[in-house]
C-alpha cells in the first residue's frame, strides 16, 4: 500500500493559509510606516529603497 494523496491538499491549503496571513502581517506594518512618515513629515522617496529589506527581515524572523 502507498501513500495517499490525501495530505498533500491539506498541506497544499495550510501553506497558502501562511503565505496570505504573512502577505497580511506585511500590509500593516507597510500602513504603519507609511502612517508614521505622514504624520512626521517625511518624504516618502527614501522609504521605496528600504522597505525590501525590511519585509525580508520581517518574514525571516516570523518564519
Amino acid at each position: 500500500m502507498g501513500k495517499s494523496m490525501y495530505n498533500f491538499g491539506k498541506r497544499a491549503k495550510e501553506k497558502a493559509r501562511q503565505q496570505k496571513q504573512m502577505e497580511k502581517v506585511s500590509k500593516r506594518i507597510m500602513a504603519k510606516q507609511q502612517k508614521a512618515n505622514i504624520k512626521a513629515g517625511t518624504p516618502n522617496a527614501g522609504s521605496d529603497i528600504a522597505e525590501p529589506g525590511l519585509m525580508e527581515e520581517i518574514v525571516k524572523s516570523i518564519a
